[in-house]
């Protein structure tokens, strides 16, 4: 696959405590999106519509070599996998790649060689990038720094409030007072707004 290095890059960090609203918010910005590939550690994708759940490494990669389309949720049988997974994802190139809970898969030191060539490059190859969690503190830095866009719901953590509310470049009140279901956004551009996931 060929390259395009003219391709701005759509790399978005979510995270927010569990129940914050974080996977829902996801699910709907993926909707419609005819090729995306799911790190699916807590099976969250594999009953939604379209979804195919996968279990098995050999068929991951066969179904990416074999389909130009395809929605994957991918449940790998141990953390170890999570290397492939994003080599799969970037090997197949023009999709969506949603990896959820980063906090278990990274660490803020470094992000692992796959992860780092999925965030890094993976723009060149036509990759939407969303890295989930419920820990942004104790997840990889590479994705915050990189990240066009940051959407963050409620943090029960004062840790996490804290470093998303620098990270974010806003008032840690803002994080404080965040109830389940409402969410902050930042771009790469400085832009910010707030609102309140509804159903």
């Amino acid at each position: 696959m060929a390259v395009d290095v003219t391709l701005k890059a759509n790399i978005t960090v979510v995270c927010g405590s569990s129940g914050s609203g974080k996977s829902a918010w996801t699910k709907r910005q993926i909707k419609g999106k005819p090729r995306v590939i799911v790190w699916d550690i807590d099976e969250e994708y594999i009953n939604e519509q379209g979804f195919e759940a996968v279990r098995d490494r050999g068929h991951l990669i066969e179904l990416t070599l074999k389909r130009k389309k395809g929605r994957f949720a991918y449940v790998p049988s141990s953390l170890d996998e999570f290397g492939l997974w994003c080599k799969v994802a970037f090997a197949w190139g023009n999709c969506t790649a949603i990896a959820e809970e980063t906090a278990d898969v990274t660490s803020p030191a470094k992000a692992p060689a796959g992860w780092g060539a999925l965030v890094r490059r993976g723009r060149k190859r036509g990759i939407s990038v969303i890295g989930v969690t419920q820990r942004p503190a104790e997840s990889d830095k590479t994705i915050i720094g990189n990240a066009s866009l940051i959407h963050c719901g409620m943090l029960k953590r004062p840790q996490d409030r804290k470093y998303m509310a620098l990270e974010m470049n806003i008032k840690q009140e803002i994080m404080d007072k965040l109830k389940p279901l409402d969410w902050v956004e930042s771009t790469a551009e400085g832009q910010f707004k707030k609102g309140r996931l509804r159903f």
